[in-house]
């Protein structure tokens, strides 16, 4: 290979994530926006679900609400700290999430026990640092059962079924992708890396949505 066709290709790798990253920066066409979730009306138009104003209490005892989450990008997700099989893996997953974005001003992450009976403070404060989190992105909490079935059911449409262990626990996979607006982008099956890696880069997307916006 003659010196000037190396001196091409050295200089072609390593130009080639200037240009990349010129290329997302400024060019037209970057990427897909991601579609808001709702419910199709007869007239074909689509009215977007809206994650209503919630109340619970986290691992430390402190109120977390919809106010907690303003001008954020958060995954929500369901689960309690005794289950046996769905829940490990998910959060498992879901951690990797939270390692590739927990440095990102913008994301934060909710886990809400559908055990409040067993799943009090303490028990939840254990799990998370477990977990090895940052307390003030991932918010593990607790609340009326009521509350918690009901944002799960008809808000954040969580596929959430009744399972038998034990038999009135919603038990779902799902992680919910939610807006700065309080709209739902995605929802992703926790249990699947491909479906894991689409959230990874579906957050990414919303990042930049916004950051075009400004």
């Amino acid at each position: 290979m003659s010196k000037p066709l190396k001196f091409s290709i050295l200089f072609i790798i390593l130009l080639a994530p200037a240009i990349w990253g010129l290329f997302w920066k400024y060019g037209e066409v970057r990427y897909h926006k991601l579609p808001v979730l709702g419910d199709v009306e007869m007239t074909g138009d689509t009215t977007p679900w809206l994650v209503p104003d919630f109340s619970f209490v986290d691992q430390n005892g402190d109120s977390v609400n919809s106010s907690t989450f303003d001008q954020k990008i958060y995954v929500a997700n369901f689960f309690f700290t005794t289950c046996p099989d769905v829940c490990p893996k998910m959060n498992r997953n879901l951690h990797l999430v939270y390692e590739k974005f927990k440095k990102h001003p913008d994301i934060k992450f909710i886990s809400h026990t559908v055990h409040p009976e067993h799943d009090s403070v303490e028990v939840l404060k254990e799990y998370a640092l477990k977990m090895h989190v940052d307390d003030s992105i991932w918010y593990f909490v607790t609340g009326r059962k009521k509350d918690i079935y009901d944002l799960a059911e008809n808000s954040y449409k969580a596929v959430a079924v009744e399972g038998d262990k034990p038999s009135t626990f919603i038990h779902s996979e799902k992680l919910v992708l939610v807006d700065k607006e309080k709209h739902i982008r995605g929802i992703y099956d926790s249990h699947d890396y491909e479906s894991i890696k689409e959230l990874q880069d579906a957050i990414t997307i919303l990042i930049k949505e916004y950051s075009d916006k400004k």
